[in-house]
């Protein structure tokens, strides 16, 4: 018996012994569930701040580039409702978002670009193809992309340059190599391109010759929308000779036009210049290129005859074998973290576009409907007051009532 009572005894220090150990289990165990369900509520608010976040951010980027489409959509008179304008429109889009997805520019930007193009007349096929190239100049030249593509359209249709895909890389690379050896920039140099124009469309050599001209003014001072018009100037001055400048150049014998009437190139007209002058004294030779030459234009013709032979030839030969210059120069502009983080930004951007065209639909006929229920409930307020839209709200939040 008094073993039993021991054996009992023992038995009921054990059990409280489990039962205080099994309830400090539980109150920890508590304890580790409310922290673990506070630690999942905090997440799920974060998760679901995150998701709602990038969703405001998909409609915002989304919406602008569906703008922008729109905008190039209208220019271009392309009607989505047959089956070559939805093409159309297809290829249009996937080569603005290509451009958003792989550059540092954005499909917004690139569908701006293309309404620049459109304007100029391009087709859907024709902007698709010349759009990289634009892009590829911008890059270069640390433009603006609509910009861009504004400038080269309106210089080439000066130049009257057919816009074939080869013309186009042409161009751009010319201009690329002309930025990179004078002493001028994209912007600049396509700012003179548009103010020679037409003038500059003839020259014997051909853009090459135009970018040499242009690229040796700018080493002088001479850049922008002042090296056009002096340059502009000087064509002309050549081209139609007043009187007095016609028998100069008669008497020292130098021909602007070649046996079959066309224009020679100017580094052969100056270098005749500079051949016929050789024995003349300073004074001399300011009268014969006062003659020649309009007074404001004098710096420029200066700087082209005393550059009309090696530096003429050294740009010239640079601006000719450009091939590939645009892409080069603007991949050096983008190798570096600012580079990185714009390619980044508008890869985002374009994964902002697919969220948002999977979200347009059920938008577009959420903000329809509410359109439409602001409509009667101002023709509701328009007949009855405040208590007729009262009702027409009712009516709309419990319709069976």
């Amino acid at each position: 018996m008094a073993s039993s009572g021991k054996e009992l005894e023992l038995a009921i220090k054990i059990a409280g012994k489990v039962e205080s150990s099994f309830t400090g289990a539980l109150s920890a165990a508590a304890k580790e569930i409310t922290s673990l369900t506070k630690t999942m509520t905090a997440a799920t608010t974060a998760a679901a701040a995150a998701v709602g976040a990038i969703a405001v951010a998909a409609v915002n980027v989304g919406k602008e580039f569906e703008s922008a489409m729109s905008q190039v959509q209208a220019t271009m008179l392309i009607d989505t409702s047959t089956e070559e304008g939805a093409a159309a429109y297809a290829t249009l889009e996937e080569a603005a978002r290509e451009c958003g997805r792989s550059t540092a520019f954005s499909a917004t930007e690139a569908a701006e670009a293309l309404n620049y193009l459109a304007l100029a007349g391009y087709d859907a096929d024709k902007a698709a193809t010349a759009l990289p190239t634009v892009l590829r100049l911008a890059g270069a030249g640390a433009m603006d992309l609509a910009a861009a593509s504004d400038m080269v359209t309106d210089s080439m249709s000066a130049l009257q340059i057919e816009a074939t895909e080869e013309n186009l890389n042409s161009f751009a690379d010319q201009m690329a190599q002309t930025a990179s050896k004078a002493n001028t920039s994209v912007a600049q140099l396509g700012e003179a391109i548009l103010t020679v124009g037409a003038t500059g469309a003839n020259l014997a050599g051909g853009t090459t010759e135009l970018n040499t001209a242009l690229g040796i003014l700018a080493d002088n001072g001479l850049k922008g929308a002042e090296g056009g018009t002096h340059l502009r100037n000087v064509i002309l001055s050549l081209q139609s000779p007043t009187d007095k400048a016609a028998e100069a150049l008669n008497n020292m014998g130098i021909s602007v036009y070649d046996a079959k009437g066309n224009m020679r190139g100017l580094s052969d007209i100056f270098g005749d210049l500079n051949t016929a002058m050789a024995s003349m004294t300073q004074a001399e030779k300011d009268n014969v290129i006062g003659t020649i030459f309009n007074k404001t234009d004098l710096t420029s013709a200066n700087a082209l005859l005393a550059n009309c032979t090696d530096r003429w030839d050294e740009l010239s030969v640079a601006i000719e074998n450009s091939a590939g210059a645009c892409e080069d120069m603007y991949g050096i502009q983008l190798d570096n973290l600012d580079g990185d983080i714009k390619i980044l930004q508008s890869g985002l951007a374009d994964l902002g576009i697919s969220i948002y065209q999977d979200l347009n639909g059920p938008l577009r006929s959420m903000t329809q409907l509410a359109t439409s229920m602001v409509g009667e409930l101002s023709a509701a307020y328009s007949e009855g007051g405040l208590e007729g839209m009262g009702s027409a709200l009712l009516a709309a939040a419990f319709p069976r009532l």
